[in-house]
């Protein structure tokens, strides 16, 4: 057969005949592959929207008084109970008055030698008179010698008390002692996070070498797993220059080894955190594959969103532990202090009733003398004078016994008591405190992100620790402080809200807050995950489901709401069907 002959007319017309229905078949094949498999929609739909703003605070009472004796010295009587209510002028707890009491019967006898003598002067001595002003020498002279004595027994006693706060200081202060154990719990304290982050790096290490996730990861957005390695190279060498610094504190616990322990170890706690987050993020732009399902990549975040807050913990941890011990320093220092304080305190008034007694006996002997010589208009003068003198006396001695009685100020309760018989009490130390469980409010820490949403007068729900998730109470903000406050190195700002009065809220009760902030009736609306930022705010439009097609439109955002929702001012109608998720 020649080549002509073979590639006649009627077989190739044929040939492209075949050739043709082919094609057709493997277009028709293509088309109907279904690439709307891999697109995830949505349909423009109009929704109520709310955008609120979540924090957790604490029940704070309006009244909030902490009580103290103005004096020192043992507790002989406590009324209050803690859960009672009380009244205004309501005695609560009352010191040994025997002092005080002595001293006021002494300035009271005092007073009568005074109104005494000077009778005596004005109507002449009697024999009667002579021998009372005899007996009130021998009183002052009791009293006098009694004041001496006190002030030898109170030299005593406070030398003892500045001696043991002394003691219990230099414990606290020592590097090497073994009566407290605030600095080697610091160093466990330490010991026990960076064990969590070598954990982490360990964990990270196991993500990085896997290489079944190595072709999907971070696949939609290389960026992250850039940031990821750059801030894992960074975690090791922090690790190791704590590790080093808590060895260092384990030898000699000395302030500046514990210092820089803890300062090292946040520092590891903090890059690690970091790393974490990186990872967390690096993961969230990974895909699952053939080779690497959705079930391990699911594991995955999981277990570095639960080290992410066993590590934030840890910050705290660490820094709760090195506060306990730099509180347990202060209140030691505070203690010498005030023992010191209360020595000076309790010896000058010794000192003072000595020289009250000494005065008085001076006084008691001058009166006995002037009753047994003639009246003149000066002795009448200089008794009136003494009577001025033992009336100021009296004045005083009764402040001071009023001063051992620690009454209530205002109507309350009683929510604390810090005192009972025959404990030591120092002037100005805190014992009771009064609270108006009637008259609360919540107060709680807004963040600095979203306290510029917030203003007096939006409504806020509620529901407390104590009474269940299924309770709730409104209420509306009150105040926003213009003050910051930075805990854990986040600024916030302490925001206070009422609500109504409710017997089952107690103060100090967790309070979980919703403040509403913003609210959209019938809003056209869309998932956030569908606002793609490519020159500026856009939506992929849905034209052919089947096929797959789509285009962009720019659109005009509102309200960023709960749920995952935005408001759509411009761009878009209701009942469109948008792209929410696009397979890579």
């Amino acid at each position: 057969m020649n080549i002509r002959r073979f590639f006649s007319r009627k077989k190739i017309i044929w040939t492209l005949i075949i050739l043709a229905v082919i094609g057709g078949v493997w277009y028709y094949v293509a088309k109907n592959k279904k690439p709307a498999g891999n697109i995830q929609t949505a349909v423009v739909a109009r929704q109520d929207l709310k955008q609120t703003v979540l924090t957790t605070g604490q029940v704070v009472s309006a009244v909030n008084l902490n009580l103290s004796f103005q004096g020192s010295g043992v507790v002989n009587q406590v009324n209050a109970v803690a859960g009672n209510p009380v009244k205004a002028g309501d005695v609560l707890a009352v010191l040994n008055q025997a002092n005080a009491q002595a001293a006021l019967t002494s300035a009271q006898g005092v007073l009568a030698q005074a109104n005494a003598n000077y009778r005596r002067i004005v109507s002449g001595a009697t024999a009667d008179q002579i021998n009372v002003s005899q007996k009130a020498v021998n009183s002052a002279q009791v009293s006098y010698n009694n004041a001496v004595a006190q002030l030898a027994s109170v030299e005593q006693s406070t030398s003892a008390t500045i001696s043991q706060a002394q003691s219990t200081l230099d414990d606290l202060q020592s590097p090497t002692t073994q009566a407290d154990n605030k600095r080697s719990a610091i160093l466990v304290t330490i010991s026990s996070q960076l064990t969590t982050v070598q954990a982490s790096l360990d964990k990270e290490n196991q993500i990085l070498s896997d290489n079944n996730l190595k072709n999907t990861f971070s696949v939609l957005n290389a960026s992250s797993l850039s940031s990821f390695q750059s801030s894992y190279a960074q975690t090791q060498p922090l690790l190791a220059t704590a590790n080093a610094s808590l060895a260092a504190a384990q030898g000699y616990k000395s302030d500046a080894n514990i210092n820089q322990a803890v300062a090292d170890s946040l520092s590891a706690l903090t890059q690690s955190v970091a790393t974490l987050n990186y990872c967390l993020s690096a993961l969230q732009n990974s895909v699952a594959s053939s080779v690497f399902g959705t079930a391990q990549l699911d594991a995955y975040k999981s277990a570095v969103n639960t080290q992410i807050t066993t590590q934030n913990s840890g910050i705290t941890a660490v820094r709760s532990a090195k506060q306990a011990l730099s509180d347990a320093l202060t209140a030691s220092q505070n203690a010498v202090t005030n023992a010191n304080l209360s020595a000076t305190q309790q010896k000058t008034a010794a000192q003072n009733q000595i020289n009250s007694a000494h005065a008085a006996l001076q006084q008691a002997q001058a009166a006995l003398t002037q009753l047994q010589s003639h009246a003149q208009a000066a002795d009448i003068e200089a008794a009136r004078a003494q009577i001025l003198s033992a009336q100021g006396q009296v004045d005083a001695a009764t402040a001071n016994l009023n001063n051992t009685i620690l009454k209530a100020p205002v109507d309350g309760t009683v929510t604390q008591v810090d005192t009972k018989v025959g404990q030591q009490a120092n002037a100005m130390q805190e014992v009771i405190i009064i609270q108006d469980i009637n008259a609360l409010h919540a107060e709680a820490y807004v963040s600095e992100s979203d306290v510029a949403n917030l203003q007096a007068g939006q409504p806020v729900d509620y529901t407390f620790d104590a009474l269940g998730p299924d309770k709730h109470f409104s209420g509306k903000v009150l105040t926003i402080n213009p003050a910051s406050t930075v805990i854990s190195g986040v600024v916030d700002y302490l925001v206070k809200a009422d609500f109504p009065n409710i017997p089952e809220i107690k103060p100090g009760m967790t309070a979980n807050m919703t403040v509403l902030v913003a609210q959209r009736a019938a809003a056209l609306a869309v998932p956030s995950s569908a606002i793609v930022n490519q020159n500026g705010q856009q939506v992929r439009v849905m034209d052919d489901l089947k096929k797959g097609t789509y285009h962009q439109v720019p659109v005009q955002i509102g309200l960023q709401a709960d749920g995952g929702l935005v408001e759509i001012l411009s761009g878009l109608s209701e009942g469109q069907t948008i792209v929410t998720y696009l397979k890579p």
